[in-house]
């Protein structure tokens, strides 16, 4: 039997599934932080700041913490800026699902109750917080468990959002899926789907670079939800930040799951697309390197069962979420066509018929990409402290003309042409409650909001105080990459390549800025397709 994850705005009037999830949470609460299945502990796996925990009263005045091997094993877990991101959060939230449904058996609920996900992707109502967070109580009178006092942290924010409505620059899901590989490159090339090779990855070693799914949607979901900007602007006082900006008290948050089970439905979707007949066996599909599927050597993966005993996981255990040992699957994870068409839709955004364009793209033969070459940088560090901050970066003359060339498609072509990737090179923040668009030659006096044929996408600090802290990592921040082969496209076909390109960096929220959020380079980049 498998079980079936049901989108949380597509559940039928009456429908009780969120409020067993409430009451469910309400139990759980009420097991010792311990015990490895208790709200607190399940928590704690994905991050624990004790000062924070206590400041906010999870952690009671006079309680010590566990001085237990086991339950330190468990906690901190969390894989960020990893390509163990997605399966590690498979298996914690299959852990977290199977003590959840336990309980509600124990309270004579149904059997079959699986954790529903939040598609914000959808219709225009889907941009909201489902309405059941956001109420204290139910109609009965009983206590909501979904609704959390912290979820906007303790800072004094006067235009907190009733309902909270993301916005739609947010949440595209187009160029994450578009990334036809899951391993990305570590430096200047595309971030893939899935992240970047590394060891156990929990914000305290090495480069890092987002994975396409994980910059967006998942950071900006994650600091639109949470926040932590007050009136005099953005706060980097960790006490201030919503639950869901921190990464050690995010699972705190009920609404955390369901995003979680979006990110995981995505995944699904990202695999199921079809591939183009002379694709490769790599393209959308999960990596068959034994340093992924089993998983990284010096510190495992470990769950709670039901029980309280633990269990060791590993990514090759969670790829099909259908077989017995995951047994759930998506009311909804289509297949999207996108990548059947990409590359013919390309040669028409260039200036080719549409017939031509579908003649040339079926004729290609697909190779494996090839090692990007720098086509341009800006000079210096980039500031983001205000509320749009402009950077342009001067294309090298030669690079410029060898772009343009592979641009210019002509019959009898035999690759697809350059693809196109900006680089925001080493990201530093003290906060991570901030959130920026992207626009790649946006004219001057365009307002960025009716704008979207500029925008390149969207990026957060989500986890980046941590890159960023020397006393607890590498210290140099987080690289976030975005494929521009279509901005590029359409100045190419418009009236050609400018020597130098704009880049304007714009806050989500006015006044979320600090002189103290950087970009080491912002940098430009082709890989010969």
């Amino acid at each position: 039997m498998s079980f079936v994850r049901r989108n949380v705005w597509k559940l039928p009037p009456n429908d009780e599934t969120l409020l067993w999830y409430s009451r469910a949470i309400g139990k759980l609460q009420e097991r010792d932080l311990s015990d490895p299945t208790s709200w607190w502990s399940l928590a704690a796996m994905h991050g624990i700041d004790e000062e924070v925990w206590r400041e906010f009263g999870y952690i009671p005045e006079g309680t010590p913490l566990p001085n237990s091997q086991q339950l330190r094993a468990l906690w901190n877990q969390c894989q960020h800026l990893t390509w163990f991101f997605l399966p590690w959060h498979r298996g914690y939230l299959a852990a977290f699902e199977a003590i959840l449904r336990d309980e509600i058996v124990r309270l004579h609920g149904p059997s079959d109750w699986a954790l529903p996900y939040w598609d914000y992707s959808g219709d225009i109502q889907s941009l909201q917080l489902p309405r059941s967070f956001a109420q204290p109580q139910w109609p009965d009178g009983s206590q909501n468990f979904l609704h959390v006092t912290r979820r906007y942290g303790s800072a004094q924010v006067p235009d907190v959002q009733t309902p909270l409505v993301l916005d739609r620059r947010v949440v595209p899901i187009g160029p994450a899926l578009g990334e036809r590989f899951f391993e990305g490159s570590p430096g200047e090339g595309p971030a893939g789907f899935g992240g970047v090779k590394t060891a156990f990855w929990h914000g305290d070693e090495g480069e890092s670079k987002f994975g396409g799914l994980e910059q967006q949607p998942h950071g900006p979901v994650h600091v639109w939800v949470g926040g932590g900007f007050k009136g005099n602007g953005l706060s980097q006082d960790r006490f201030d930040l919503g639950l869901m900006t921190n990464p050690d008290t995010a699972a705190l948050d009920p609404i955390f799951w369901l995003h979680h089970a979006n990110i995981d439905r995505l995944w699904k979707v990202w695999s199921r697309q079809v591939r183009r007949p002379n694709d490769g066996d790599d393209v959308f599909a999960d990596p068959t390197d034994p340093d992924w599927l089993n998983g990284p050597r010096d510190r495992q993966f470990i769950m709670p069962a039901v029980d309280g005993t633990l269990y060791t996981f590993t990514p090759r255990d969670v790829l099909d979420t259908e077989a017995p040992k995951l047994g759930y699957l998506y009311d909804d994870d289509t297949r999207v066509a996108e990548a059947t068409d990409r590359v013919a839709v390309r040669f028409e955004r260039l200036g080719v018929s549409p017939q031509v364009a579908s003649q040339l793209s079926g004729g290609l033969q697909m190779a494996p990409p090839k090692s990007p070459s720098l086509v341009g940088a800006n000079s210096s560090v980039v500031r983001l402290n205000s509320d749009v901050v402009e950077a342009r970066v001067k294309l090298d003359s030669g690079e410029k003309q060898r772009l343009s060339q592979t641009l210019s498609v002509s019959p009898g072509i035999a690759r697809e042409p350059d693809r196109v990737f900006l680089n925001l090179e080493n990201v530093k923040s003290p906060s991570d409650a901030a959130i920026f668009y992207v626009y790649v030659g946006l004219p001057d006096g365009v307002d960025p909001v009716d704008d979207t044929e500029h925008l390149a996408g969207s990026f957060s600090m989500f986890g980046v105080s941590k890159a960023s802290n020397p006393a607890t990592s590498s210290g140099n921040g987080v690289t976030a990459s975005f494929d521009i082969t279509s901005i590029i496209d359409a100045q190419h076909a418009a009236s050609g390549l400018e020597d130098e390109l704009s880049v304007k960096l714009v806050a989500a929220v006015p006044g979320a800025t600090s002189e103290d959020i950087s970009i080491g380079r912002i940098s430009i980049y082709r890989q010969e397709q």
